[in-house]
């Protein structure tokens, strides 16, 4: 008798979570004996420590869309075995970095051609189901990442959502609101720099009067989000200054107003859609990605000269499906 297997779907999640743990002990098992002093619990945060070191708790929780608390638990065990330190930052005492030790880095290179023979046995196994198991977890993904399941069931006992996320746009009583929820970002990663004071100043002369648009989420009468959308010439448009606040990350917001913003822009005829960001934001960037963003090294609009690093990603929306 299988109980878990016999509830199907309504045993969703634990069956993944069984199935993550049994490949886990597997893995682990073949660790142990190899000799090589490691948890399989550990391979997303120490695989990304491998590629970024050192790395904020909040980078390397973002890029993994973990928890920082998740971050922590685990970083600490790993520096009870010498493989991970941590440190302050250079120019904020408030940030904590998590960098691999030398023990940590001659471990990366033992597991390196483990993890490869991994990769490939879990490519067999991927193979023999005879369907895109990895392109139907995206597709899960993206369904969770539109509605989550607590709204979804909410809905159908309760039929409306408590704390909907509503998008709204510009008006004039919203102008401090763009100006601090972009602060927050602005602060909490990079600088405020000229630039970004001019238009966060004044966001209807800057955006709004010259062809382009400001949106607003907002959560039980709060504002928590903001996304700009800038004309630049012809039908080429820039979303810029995407932000929510730090409380609501994880909710499907930033993806909801970057939505709102695309359809903004097809409404104003829009066939294309630039932005400009920065390799630190890989929360964002993933975002961008899965809504079809891409790099491009030519784009027709005016760079901004921000101290910032940045590259600009494009959306094509002329072959662009309904999101």
């Amino acid at each position: 008798m299988d109980i878990i297997s016999d509830l199907g779907e309504m045993a969703f999640a634990s069956r993944l979570r069984r199935l993550g743990e049994r490949l886990a002990k597997d893995v682990t098992l073949l660790y142990h004996k190899l000799n090589i002093d490691f948890e399989a619990r550990w391979f997303s945060i120490f695989y990304g420590l491998n590629r970024y070191s050192p790395i904020t708790v909040t980078g390397l929780a973002d890029s993994l869309c973990i928890s920082h608390t998740a971050v922590k638990q685990l970083a600490r065990e790993m520096a009870e075995k010498k493989l991970v330190t941590w440190s302050k930052g250079k120019d904020d005492k408030r940030q904590q970095l998590i960098s691999l030790t030398t023990t940590g880095k001659e471990t990366a290179r033992q597991l390196l051609p483990v993890w490869e023979e991994v990769r490939k046995a879990t490519k067999e196994i991927l193979d023999a189901t005879k369907c895109d198991v990895l392109g139907g977890l995206e597709k899960i993904e993206q369904q969770l990442d539109e509605r989550n399941m607590y709204e979804r069931v909410w809905l159908q006992l309760k039929g409306s959502l408590p704390g909907d996320i509503k998008i709204c746009e510009y008006s004039p009583s919203m102008k401090k609101h763009f100006k601090s929820l972009n602060y927050e970002w602005l602060e909490e990663s990079f600088t405020v720099e000229k630039v970004d004071e001019r238009m966060l100043s004044d966001p209807n002369t800057k955006i709004v009067k010259t062809g382009g648009a400001v949106l607003f989420a907002s959560l039980d009468e709060d504002i928590v989000g903001t996304c700009a959308l800038i004309k630049h010439h012809g039908s080429t448009f820039e979303l810029a200054k995407m932000a929510v606040t730090k409380k609501y990350r994880g909710r499907g917001i930033g993806r909801k107003l970057i939505i709102a913003i695309i359809n903004k822009a097809k409404a104003l005829g829009a066939s294309e859609v630039y932005l400009q960001t920065n390799a630190k934001l890989k929360a964002a960037n993933h975002l961008y990605n899965k809504l079809g963003f891409t790099k491009t090294t030519t784009a027709p609009l005016t760079r901004e000269n921000y101290e910032r690093s940045t590259f600009v990603m494009k959306l094509d929306l002329t072959n662009l499906k309904t999101l």
